[in-house]
């Protein structure tokens, strides 16, 4: 037996990890889509929501005021709608359209 270190241990080999094949992978499922709506009139730019936003999708404009700036980083959580105090902010799941199989 071949030994590669000072720890007398044969080398280790075929242990690289296996890329499973395109049959053997699960089906990859698309994340829904979700719709950011701020209601201009309510809103009094608390920054509220941009502030603690999990995942970044909103920001303040140069006036302070809440802007979606990455709908597509949103995963759904509602944090900004739960938390808001005027109620100016609404997401909702963007519908996707049903597939015709036959």
């Amino acid at each position: 037996m071949h030994h590669d270190d000072a720890s007398g241990r044969a080398p280790r080999q075929g242990l690289e990890p296996e890329t499973p094949s395109p049959a053997d992978r699960p089906e990859e499922k698309s994340h829904p889509e979700y719709r950011i709506n701020i209601y201009r009139d309510w809103c009094k730019s608390c920054g509220i929501c941009a502030a603690f936003c999990p995942r970044q999708c909103l920001s303040l404009d140069a006036d302070g005021a809440p802007v979606v700036d990455k709908a597509e980083r949103c995963t759904g959580c509602r944090w900004c709608e739960l938390h808001c105090p005027d109620f100016a902010i609404c997401v909702r799941e963007v519908a996707k359209p049903v597939e015709d199989t036959a």
